[in-house]
């Protein structure tokens, strides 16, 4: 468990295939990113501390992300967060749930003591989001930015919106941002040093 300056406690599980999935709490309130496979795990931890969810956050609405939501909220609760442009991957994906709130480019989520920024990073799909924690230096980069690459891309466009993603995090996020990615090692933002050469392309 990592424990930011911001009194945001960051815990990650990583999943059989080396995806990897967080739970944060902060002033007695928490939420999850892009949750499979630790359901068990992360419902000991609320257990003990005596809480529930306040937010289900996806980054995208690929199957993977998806399947522990039901349960997870049947048990404790949470708003389930996704933006608007996944709602058709998300009925490709798992047609028996619905996200409880369509989220926007910078909209800001309340979580305890910290203010999660959304933003648009599409290029994995149309309407892949990160969370960004400014106060505690934190990006949840999902399938996005990954430490020396990025996430897969479905064609030329899909390439295009990657490149533009990427730059918009080359030149909004701070490089002692650490990088929770969605896959593999975390990184910080100065450690990716290759995206700051996509500002000219």
């Amino acid at each position: 468990m990592k424990k930011t300056q911001s009194n945001l406690a960051i815990q990650r599980f990583v999943s059989t295939t080396g995806e990897n999935q967080y739970l944060l709490t902060s002033a007695g309130e928490a939420a999850v990113i892009d949750v499979s496979e630790s359901y068990g795990d992360i419902c000991k931890i609320l257990d003990n501390m005596g809480i529930g969810l306040k937010y289900l956050l996806v980054t995208h609405a690929h199957k993977r992300h998806l399947q522990a939501l039901p349960g997870l909220q049947s048990n404790y609760g949470g708003t389930f967060c996704l933006h608007e442009y996944e709602h058709e991957l998300l009925k490709e994906s798992d047609s028996r749930i619905e996200p409880d709130r369509f989220v926007r480019d910078k909209e800001l989520l309340q979580l305890g003591d910290i203010e999660i920024e959304v933003l648009l990073t599409a290029g994995h799909t149309k309407g892949h989001v990160c969370y960004y924690v400014k106060k505690a230096d934190a990006l949840f980069s999902g399938s996005s930015l990954l430490k020396r690459g990025y996430g897969k891309i479905w064609g030329p466009k899909s390439m295009s919106l990657m490149i533009f993603s990427l730059k918009r995090l080359s030149y909004n996020i701070p490089a002692q941002t650490t990088i929770y990615t969605g896959n593999g090692d975390l990184t910080t933002m100065g450690n990716e040093g290759w995206v700051q050469c996509l500002r000219s392309a």
